[in-house]
């Protein structure tokens, strides 16, 4: 490991996890209750990122409650959907969902699929297009703990080409691009956006990039489709009226689909 002046770019690749085997193994985490998920062979999840998952009436009643996720002052539930996948709530951020798929790869789940909003940096994408990430630039911290410092990290092609087969499928306009992961709420100031439009990014968010270095880390699989809830300009902002529990309610669906249409890793 080189030491630099920047702590972040240190990458040291020390794969040593007795520390959190040892946490998890002590009974620190009820996993007991993934017994049912484990049983049923179950090796997907669809990691919800947006509000009101209560009102999505034709997902829910085919969900089963097993498990809360517990970040600080947060508790998410996770369920068994229709006994074929997990649907697991996530707070906003890398560092939580990094922390919800290491407790969820720990009991054998080894796809995962986000869903969530973003804010479009571009004002020629039309709001109603779905953004699949290919790509997604690396201005947050938590992937720099899973990969070697680089400028942008890869979602899993496989699961890039699910989802554009699944929304095809449903007739949901989309678009593959790269977007830009940002963990400062307010810190996306007109310089910092431009550059990274210059870089190729059409939009904004908080999540891509940590899950899909720590999924790269661990061969896994990631893969993710956002939608459009506001457009961020360099002086102004604006939000996206939108029908949002239909459109979160397609993006579900569209989700599982996909997931459940990759074979189950080894």
């Amino acid at each position: 490991m080189k030491i630099t002046d920047a702590p972040i770019l240190e990458f040291d690749d020390d794969d040593n996890h007795a520390a959190i085997d040892h946490f998890f193994n002590q009974g620190k985490k009820d996993f007991n209750s993934f017994k049912k998920a484990i049983n049923l062979g179950i090796d997907g999840c669809i990691v919800f990122l947006s509000r009101a998952f209560n009102l999505l009436t034709e997902i829910t009643p085919k969900c089963e409650k097993i498990y809360e996720f517990k970040s600080a002052n947060t508790v998410s539930p996770i369920y068994i959907y229709d006994n074929k996948i997990l649907i697991a709530l996530s707070p906003l951020g890398g560092p939580a969902t990094a922390n919800l798929i290491e407790e969820l790869s720990f009991v054998g789940i080894k796809k995962f699929f986000a869903l969530g909003t973003c804010g479009c940096i571009r004002p020629d994408i039309d709001e109603n297009l779905f953004i699949i990430p290919t790509s997604a630039i690396r201005d947050e911290g938590l992937s720099y703990h899973y990969l070697p410092p680089s400028r942008e990290v890869e979602t899993t092609p496989e699961a890039v080409r699910a989802l554009a087969k699944s929304l095809e499928k449903r007739k949901m306009p989309f678009t593959f691009a790269k977007v830009w992961t940002c963990d400062a709420f307010y810190r996306e100031t007109p310089i910092r956006t431009e550059r990274r439009r210059k870089e190729g990014a059409i939009a904004v968010e908080m999540e891509c990039a940590s899950m899909a270095a720590i999924v790269k880390h661990k061969g896994l699989t990631f893969g993710q489709v956002l939608y459009i809830s506001d457009y961020v300009q360099d002086n102004s902002w604006r939000l996206r009226v939108y029908d949002r529990i239909k459109l979160r309610t397609e993006l579900t669906l569209a989700c599982i689909d996909a997931c459940l249409s990759l074979p189950k890793n080894k």
